[in-house]
């Protein structure tokens, strides 16, 4: 069984997407042009706990 969810973060004409994939613990971040990232869910969520941190630095 595949647990996935897509995220579209349009914005001012650009739509880069974010996937989550929880049984294969990876996430796909696309830009418009199709340039990927692949993080594993760790990495994402070490991503998501700086960019709360960075607040005003």
């Amino acid at each position: 069984m595949k647990d996935s969810f897509k995220l579209t973060l349009c914005q001012q004409g650009c739509c880069p997407t974010v996937e989550i994939n929880t049984d294969t613990n990876q996430v796909i971040i696309t830009d418009d042009l199709g340039g990927k990232v692949s993080l594993t869910t760790d990495q994402f969520k070490i991503l998501l706990e700086r960019c709360a941190n960075v607040n005003g630095e």
